[in-house]
């Protein structure tokens, strides 16, 4: 359904937007996993999309810091090419 199409899901590492993450990769979509402090949590999430025959990346930043999302988002579209979905 999502196979072709990068979602970047900010909050991934844990909660709602852990669901959220490994939803859209049972759907065939590449994740981009933000975290702002749990790397280890980040990391689980990431091993299990990849788990699911999808690739990951996780990227830490803060969304409430401008320079940092843009950091953000020229990681993921150097790593993937591109970002189809948003998830905030």
């Amino acid at each position: 359904m999502l196979e072709g199409q990068v979602a970047l899901v900010t909050g991934a590492s844990r909660g709602i937007g852990r669901a959220i993450a490994l939803e859209l990769a049972r759907a065939g979509a590449d994740v981009v996993v933000n975290y702002a402090g749990s790397e280890g949590a980040a990391r689980e999430v990431v091993q299990e999309i990849e788990g699911l025959n999808r690739k990951a990346i996780m990227i830490r930043a803060n969304v409430a810091q401008s320079e940092e999302v843009e950091q953000m988002v020229k990681e993921a579209i150097s790593t993937f090419g591109k970002i189809d979905i948003l998830v905030n």
